[in-house]
């Protein structure tokens, strides 16, 4: 099967027009017309976006073979180590988010007393930062640790 029918095939698959594609993509319906009638071939990142776009792999979208294999490997962005990598992703986002507010808090904080109340940030107060922001740097490094081994 060539890679115009394929582009067709897995368009018709996913109840898709020729239109609906071509704004999921950026591109212009009569391109993805041309690449389905095979006068035009998607140079590579877009047949790259194509193949992410049907949840396939972009061996699946250039492959003269049947795509319909049940032995089709998933490809990596369907696969588990994706999904925890997206997870742990988003959960260093927000320890980092947390970590600049809590800095931003305690900045705040220390310019208002010193300037308006002509008073230092009591020792107490200094402690608890330290140990907030402490323990969440720990957590962010930690997230980091295993972001690297997957």
């Amino acid at each position: 099967m060539a890679l115009g029918e394929n582009i067709k095939k897995l368009r018709e698959e996913n109840n898709l027009t020729q239109q609906q594609l071509a704004d999921r993509l950026y591109v212009s319906r009569q391109t993805v017309c041309r690449w389905e009638s095979g006068a035009r071939c998607p140079d590579l990142i877009m047949a790259k976006k194509l193949a992410m776009e049907f949840g396939r792999t972009l061996d699946d979208l250039i492959s003269d073979e049947d795509i319909d294999n049940p032995d089709l490997k998933l490809p990596y962005w369907h696969g588990q180590g994706y999904a925890r990598k997206k997870t742990l992703l988003g959960l260093r986002k927000k320890v980092f988010g947390f970590i600049e507010l809590i800095g931003g808090i305690f900045l705040l904080i220390s310019v208002f007393l010193r300037t308006q109340l002509e008073m230092h940030v009591p020792a107490w107060g200094t402690i608890l930062c330290v140990a907030v922001m402490g323990s969440a740097t720990i957590l962010y490094l930690i997230i980091t640790r295993q972001l690297k081994r997957l």
